[in-house]
Formats: C-alpha cells, sequence, structure tokens
C-alpha cells in the first residue's frame, strides 16, 4: 500500500508541476476556492468543487487530499473507518487510508468510540492478545490484562495454560486458577490434580492436605479415603456425594452422626428433621422412639411434633425447640409445677425450680404459701420469701407478720425485735409504738430503769418512760408509786411548802 501511495503521490506532483508550467494568465492557473487546485483540474479531472476548499467536508482540503494524503477528495471517510479523513489526520494521527490503523482487527472508530482503546497500540492492556482477538474473539475486555481477575492475564489463559479468561476458576475446583498456576502448582484445568477424590480447593482450604499427593499423611490410605470427623463417612463421599461437612461429624446438628444418617436411619444428614414434623432426627430415634421419616408415626391424625408424650400441656416440639424442657419428664426442673402450668399459667422458667432465687421452690410457693414465683420478696417487706418462710418463720405476704406497726425486715435488720411478737420485751408497748411515738427501747421493759415497765408509765401512770424522775423532785417513779405513794408527776405531792 505505501509503494502504491508513494506512485501516486509522484504522479500528482508532476501533474502539478505542468499545470504551474502554463502561463499564469492561463484559465487553467486559476484556483477560486484557494484548496491547492486549479479550478480546471477540480472540474475536468477530479470532479471536485472549484468553490469549495473541502469538497467532501471532511476537514481535508482537496488539494490536501489529492497531494499530500492521497484520500478521496470526495469521500469524508475514505477507509470507511467511521472516521472523517480530517479528524484521522489531525486530531487521532490515524491512517486515513487504512480502516485499522495498528492492524488489531479492531477499526480505528471502533477503538476510539465503543471500546476506548488505543487506536494505535495493538494490544491496548498489554495482555499478549491484540484488542480484536480479545472483543471478538475470547469475548475479554481489551482494556484489562486480567479479565476475570484470577491471577492470570487473559493471554496467559489462552496460549500457556488454555484455561478459560471469562471464568475465575476454570475447572470449578475452589481455587482461582491464578493460585494454581502460581501458588500450589496444581492443575487449572484438573478439578483433583492428584486424583485422590478431593477437589484442589477442598484439600487446600479445608482439610490442610496435599494436593499434589495422594496420600498425604503416608499413612496408606487416599486423602480421600480418610474419615477426617469419623462419623463413618470417608470424607470424599461425604464432599462428591452427600454434600456434608468432613471436618462436623454431625452436619445438621440434630444429634445423629452422618454416616448413621446415611448408614442406619437413612434420613438426610444435611436437613435437621427429615420429615419435617418439628422434630429433629436425633430427638425422634433417641429420645422419642418415633420414626424419622415419618411425620405422624402412630398414625393418629397427630404429627410427632405435635404429641404431648408427658401429658404437660406443651407439645414435644414446642418443649424441645422452644422452651428446653424434657418432652418426656412432665416437670423438667422438679419444682412441683408441670411445665405447661409453668409456661402458660404462671410465666414461671420451667427449667429452673426456683425461678425468683428466693430459696422457695415454684411449686412450694404456688401450692403452700400462696406467694409470687415471680418475686422473690412478695410482700416487699425487705426479706426474700424463702427467709421469711424457712429462717424467720414469719409471713411472706405480710410486710408486718406480728401488726406492730414495724415490718418484718425493719425489726429483723434495724430494731433487733422479733418480727413474730407485737411486744418484744413484754412492756405492754408494742414494739412500733415503742420506736415511733415514745422513742423507748423495744427490747427493755423499763427504758429509763425506774421501777415501772414503759406500758405503766405511758399507759397507767402517764409518766415520761424515758425519764426515771418525771417530776424533778429526787424520787425515781418507781420510789413514789410502789414505796411512798406519792404522785410521780408532782414535785410536791402534799403542797406543804
Amino acid at each position: 500500500m505505501k509503494v502504491n501511495q508513494s506512485i501516486a503521490l509522484v504522479f500528482a506532483f508532476v501533474l502539478s508541476v505542468c499545470a504551474h508550467a502554463q502561463d499564469s494568465g492561463s484559465p487553467t492557473t486559476i484556483d477560486t476556492d484557494k484548496d491547492g487546485l486549479y479550478d480546471n483540474l477540480e472540474v475536468n479531472t477530479h470532479k471536485t468543487d472549484p468553490n469549495v476548499a473541502d469538497t467532501d467536508g471532511d476537514g481535508l482540503t482537496d488539494g490536501e487530499e489529492i497531494y499530500d494524503y492521497n484520500t478521496n477528495p470526495l469521500l469524508k471517510d475514505s477507509d470507511g473507518d467511521g472516521l472523517l479523513d480530517g479528524d484521522e489526520v489531525k486530531i487521532y494521527h490515524t491512517n486515513p487510508l487504512a480502516a485499522d490503523s495498528d492492524g488489531d482487527g479492531l477499526a480505528d472508530n471502533e477503538e476510539l468510540n465503543e471500546y476506548n482503546t488505543g487506536v494505535l497500540v495493538k494490544d491496548s492492556d498489554k495482555d499478549g492478545l491484540l484488542d480484536g482477538i480479545e472483543v471478538n474473539t475470547h469475548k475479554t475486555d481489551p482494556n484489562v490484562a486480567d479479565t476475570d481477575e484470577d491471577g492470570l492475564g487473559d493471554g496467559e489463559e489462552i496460549y500457556d495454560y488454555n484455561t478459560n479468561p471469562l471464568l475465575k476458576d476454570s475447572d470449578g475446583d475452589g481455587l482461582l486458577d491464578g493460585q494454581e498456576v502460581n501458588e500450589h502448582k496444581t492443575s487449572a484445568l484438573e478439578s483433583d490434580t492428584d486424583k485422590d477424590g478431593l477437589h484442589d480447593g477442598v484439600e487446600v482450604t479445608l482439610l490442610n492436605t496435599n494436593p499434589l499427593v495422594q496420600d498425604s499423611d503416608g499413612d496408606g490410605i487416599h486423602d480421600g479415603a480418610e474419615d477426617s470427623d469419623s462419623d463413618g463417612l470417608s470424607d470424599a463421599n461425604e464432599l462428591n456425594n452427600y454434600l456434608t461437612n468432613p471436618k462436623v461429624a454431625d452436619s445438621d446438628q440434630d444429634g445423629l452422626s452422618d454416616g448413621d444418617e446415611i448408614n442406619i436411619h437413612k434420613t438426610n444428614p444435611l436437613v435437621a428433621d427429615t420429615d419435617e414434623d418439628g422434630l429433629r432426627d436425633g430427638v425422634e430415634v433417641t429420645m422419642l422412639e418415633s420414626n424419622p421419616l415419618i411425620p405422624d408415626t402412630d398414625g393418629d391424625g397427630t404429627m410427632d411434633g405435635d404429641e404431648d408424650s408427658d401429658s404437660d400441656g406443651l407439645n414435644d416440639a414446642d418443649e424441645l425447640n422452644t422452651h428446653n424442657t424434657d418432652p418426656k419428664s412432665a416437670d423438667s426442673d422438679q419444682d412441683g409445677l408441670s411445665d405447661g402450668d409453668e409456661i402458660n399459667i404462671h410465666k414461671t422458667d420451667p427449667n429452673v425450680a426456683d425461678t425468683d432465687g428466693d430459696g422457695l421452690g415454684d411449686g412450694v410457693e404456688v401450692g403452700e404459701h400462696g406467694t409470687n414465683p415471680l418475686l422473690g420478696d412478695t410482700d416487699r417487706d425487705g426479706l426474700s420469701d424463702g427467709e421469711e418462710v424457712n429462717k424467720y418463720k414469719t409471713s411472706a405476704l405480710e410486710p408486718d407478720t406480728d401488726g406492730d406497726g414495724l415490718t418484718d425486715s425493719e425489726e429483723l435488720e434495724r430494731h433487733k425485735t422479733d418480727p413474730n411478737v407485737a411486744d418484744t420485751d413484754g412492756d405492754g408497748l408494742g414494739d412500733g409504738v415503742e420506736v415511733g411515738e415514745h422513742g423507748t427501747n423495744p427490747l427493755l421493759g423499763d427504758t429509763d430503769r425506774d421501777g415501772l415497765s414503759d406500758g405503766q408509765e405511758v399507759n397507767e401512770y402517764k409518766t415520761d418512760p424515758n425519764v426515771a424522775d418525771t417530776d424533778g423532785d429526787g424520787l425515781g417513779d418507781g420510789e413514789e408509786v410502789e414505796e411512798h405513794g406519792t404522785n410521780p408527776l408532782l414535785g410536791e405531792t402534799d403542797r406543804d411548802g
């Protein structure tokens, strides 16, 4: 193409020289549109418009097209690549006579307007593949060296490893192609490089075995035939046939090992409740002795999970799955209340004998004492129900057992009085009256030690129980009353001066 173009340019030059050699006054030397072509040449030879410098409006004058670039002055896009000849020459610096300037398989217009690739660079992302081959053959991204982001360049995948540049894991073994090639040296096209029955990814990420050696631990057993979780199934069987976890003996956590589910009970090792009756397979087999493959084992029209084996008012499924109670024991915590009554009536914990932790079992509170099993101190007197019943023998329902005006805890903790006796010191005044009204000592029958009990002073003689000589006459109140018969409220009983 370059030789032909050179010949054309030489020929055009000769024509130009001949034209210019004519007499300047001749009509053949007139260039009306100043495009570098004489009008007679435009009209007779090139068929261009002698009055328009750029006949095809492509950004190049007719003269430039004829003499400089050998493009067609009557065609805007001489090479049919979707770009104006003038844009190719002046903006993109591409070849206006070649639709694919860089020869990469993509037209210049495609590179610029569709794929944003380098119009003068054959391999824009430098991955070893021409841009056109990426777009048209492999469907890879010509601007991204590693289209699938697997650690291998697109060219490496195509030419070196024959892997799929659009798939991160060509062999579907759980390892990126790049990891296989660069890190583990396994085959990116063979999911089980060492043919031990385990995918390379499983060996590397789950079992920590060597994907290049069939018997990693050298015990004479292929890695795939090992039983890592001792559940009765080989690792290869778990992974390839049953999709169970080879490192967990009970994949569905239903209480049965995967091996027992497969080999004995025929249940699904991936579904905790194979027959969908609301009960885990292990519970059916080991506790309730129902069939884990039949929702209604006894055929009574009630699903196994809806049965109430212990007649406690709760179905077996609720006991096991919601309340964690024993479906074969009506009173799981042995507190004297059935699990159903605890849940539905008393709102107590069926797994804790003493829900409120007050020292009395829930059943004892409800059945014997009438106290609240959810409230540690039913009468709110400051003493727990258990303390009142078991230690102090006070009423757990009455805050003031002896009705003396002091709560049981005030008597015990502050005044040290007997909460079961209204008048602890037997002086004729209740403990509450002594403390609250008279300020006397409820533990001392004669607070002022004057020989009269506090009750006698208050109720009978009207003397001050806190002052031994109420009238200040030098005689104690008791002496006056008991020995002299004088008035303890008058300093001079006979008023004789």
